[in-house]
């Protein structure tokens, strides 16, 4: 850590439930979450530095607060695990033990009797005069319109750090630690360490795999991607990750199949026109092959499965196809369905099979044996049998 000290840090559902005491809240992988309730209440358990009259540093603590609810902070510190006098109950050996088996109610009123606070809406709070090994905390949430209150991280750090240790002694004065100069620069020294911390990290957030989601769409801008919003986080960062071999073969054929499997996971199949233009069958039914693979050399095919898909998915789709496709192209989407038509994009072993021998009736009449078309392959419909 830039600043030099060390910390404990709740941001996972697990450092809430194995740390702590939650009343009236639940635990969610987006934080401590208070919903549908007036009030809850968080107590931590004693965090121990394992060192005595240790100097507490810092609180800096992240939340979404409505703005009709309000979130207050309770501390206490002290060399001792063991209740202040004349603490008594069951388990009493130890505070741990002791706020274990207390209500909600008298966890509260010992931190409003024996700690420090209430600080209000603490986002980043120096923890001035908090000495000793352990320390405790008790977070109050109070909703007064039902709405939804989240802690997302907390993060306590000591031992204490100031700029001004490093000034001579004529600036520091026999209390340098609570002095209005110490308490002055503590400002820009949280500044500055914020600042030193964002810079350690940059490698994490410039890493696909692991950035936080807010920085994938800011490297999906400097690596050119348009309309990061359009995909998924999941499938965004597996593009990302392969954005730079992605980008040596952009605006070929292959190009085109690689984007359209990043944002969807199925490989498409492409027809470039000049394929079928070049068989045989294009002079007998050159009508119908072009209103399927288009009249000009420069029209792709692009056949994917409709199984599951709309038109929201289709124009999401087409968009992406329209940033990624080569210049001079024009696609032609197609979503494969479960109807077997003539003249349609319908193709054996795709959409469509042959099944054995069947009752195909025709006018009332039942041949004994012929093929039929049956069953298509795009994970729709699946009747046992199907006329042409």
């Amino acid at each position: 850590m830039a600043s030099g000290t060390k910390h404990f840090l709740y941001n996972r559902p697990e450092d809430w439930w194995d740390m702590g005491i939650p009343d009236g809240l639940t635990i969610e992988e987006s934080g401590l979450v208070l919903m549908g309730a007036d009030k809850g209440i968080y107590t931590s358990l004693a965090l121990d530095t394992t060192e005595k009259e240790t100097v507490w540093h810092r609180l800096r603590l992240t939340a979404s607060l409505p703005q009709n609810g309000q979130l207050e902070l309770y501390l206490y510190s002290s060399d001792s695990n063991r209740p202040p006098q004349p603490l008594n109950g069951p388990g009493d050996s130890t505070l741990d033990g002791w706020l274990t088996a207390a209500s909600s109610q008298e966890r509260e009123q010992f931190f409003s009797r024996w700690g420090k606070g209430p600080f209000n809406d603490p986002r980043d709070l120096p923890l001035y005069g908090f000495c000793g090994r352990f320390l405790w905390f008790c977070l109050v949430f109070r909703s007064y319109g039902g709405e939804k209150l989240t802690v997302e991280s907390i993060r306590l750090e000591f031992p204490r750090t100031a700029f001004i240790d490093y000034l001579p002694q004529v600036y520091r004065g026999a209390d340098s630690t609570n002095s209005f100069l110490a308490r002055f620069l503590s400002v820009f020294q949280s500044l500055y360490v914020d600042l030193e911390d964002d810079i350690d990290q940059m490698p994490a957030r410039c890493d696909p795999a692991v950035a936080p989601p807010e920085f994938l769409h800011w490297l999906a801008d400097l690596l050119a991607v348009s309309d990061p919003y359009l995909w998924s986080e999941e499938r965004l960062r597996l593009f990302l990750r392969n954005a730079v071999k992605f980008y040596r073969i952009k605006g070929t054929r292959a190009a085109l199949s690689q984007v359209i499997a990043f944002y969807t996971g199925e490989t498409p199949r492409i027809i470039e026109q000049f394929e079928p233009s070049s068989c045989p069958v294009w002079r007998r039914d050159s009508g119908t092959l072009k209103r399927l693979y288009g009249a000009s050399r420069y029209t792709v095919t692009i056949l994917m499965s409709g199984a599951g898909r709309d038109q929201d998915d289709y124009a999401k789709l087409y968009r992406i196809i329209e940033k990624f496709k080569p210049v001079d192209a024009v696609c032609n989407l197609v979503f494969m369905n479960d109807a077997i038509l003539l003249g349609q994009h319908c193709y054996l072993g795709i959409n469509s099979r042959i099944g054995k021998s069947g009752g195909l009736v025709l006018n009332g009449a039942a041949p004994s044996s012929a093929p039929y078309l049956t069953e298509s392959m795009t994970g729709g419909r699946s009747d046992e049998q199907s006329a042409i």
